[in-house]
């Protein structure tokens, strides 16, 4: 029971919260302006009237309608807007302090994991893309391994996992795989949410923590503003505190993302990108060092 309404449950705390943080914020801005019931005139005096006339748990209920609509309306401009900027600054210099560049990292490095895995068994099973492997290690070996013959690089992949894995990081080009398997996320979901599977509620768990901690940010910015104008220019000095939530919402959703990517690695969803691997023709590097590996 219980489980059927927290879903319910976070899709409307996020605009709920958003929209009475913004009333509050206009409040703060322009309540000492409002005049008291007793010197109103006009539509003021006549919605105090109204409120009056209505009762305070009626109020409360107009208020929280308002605040929820409020809230529709502004979380996805919000989040939009800060995705945009996101998206901006990783272009610049400061590229590897957002936290979407972190999130691209650990999300690409988690789904890399498990075409390098996927890979890894074909490589012991399938000989004619081991002999493709080995040909190409026998013609770009790695610094310390020139002398290794080509017999030698089949003894060595089919090792262990471990050098399996190195072998097909090191020869064969699964960037172009990773970019499908991430362009292929919502159907993935929609595969696990057709299952039940508890990732794909986990998944949706983390992904409304992620939304709720970047929407606030825009409303309570709004009201360190107002109170720093107001109130103290000091309250300034917590607006760059409140950027922490962007951080910690995005982490939020790189968790969700790197769940999906553990249901492929466990086999509980098969992805077409996936599926193909243990067929198709896998593209070799060109270059003799591949790219280093994501920290």
């Amino acid at each position: 029971m219980l489980a059927t309404l927290l879903p319910g449950v976070r899709e409307i705390r996020t605009p709920l919260a958003v929209g009475y943080t913004w009333l509050l914020a206009l409040w703060l801005a322009v309540g000492h302006r409002i005049p008291d019931s007793d010197r109103a005139s006009g539509v003021v005096a006549d919605v105090y009237r109204l409120a009056h006339a209505a009762g305070i748990v009626a109020v409360g209920v107009a208020v929280s309608v308002g605040a929820y609509i409020l809230g529709v309306i502004t979380t996805p401009i919000g989040l939009g807007i800060i995705y945009a900027i996101g998206n901006l600054m990783r272009r610049t210099p400061a590229a590897s302090i957002t936290p979407g560049h972190r999130r691209g990292q650990k999300v690409t490095e988690a789904l890399g994991y498990v075409v390098e895995t996927r890979l890894a068994d074909r490589l012991s099973e399938d000989s004619a893309f081991r002999g493709r492997v080995v040909e190409w290690l026998t013609a770009n070996p790695p610094p310390d391994a020139q002398s290794v013959t080509s017999d030698g690089w089949e003894d060595e992949v089919l090792g262990n996992l471990w050098t399996r894995r190195w072998a097909v990081y090191r020869a064969v080009h699964i960037e172009s795989v990773v970019e499908q398997l991430q362009a292929d996320q919502d159907r993935i979901l929609g595969r696990l949410r057709g299952t039940s599977d508890p990732i794909a509620l986990e998944h949706d768990r983390l992904q409304a923590e992620g939304d709720f901690r970047i929407a606030m940010f825009g409303p309570l910015a709004a009201v360190c503003i107002v109170t720093s104008i107001r109130w103290s220019p000091w309250m300034f000095l917590t607006l760059p505190l409140l950027i922490i939530l962007i951080y910690v919402g995005v982490e939020a959703r790189t968790e969700a993302e790197q769940g999906l990517a553990g249901a492929l690695a466990s086999g509980r969803v098969i992805d077409p990108a996936l599926a193909r691997l243990d067929a198709q023709t896998m593209p070799l590097r060109l270059a003799q060092t591949p790219p280093e590996p994501d920290q």
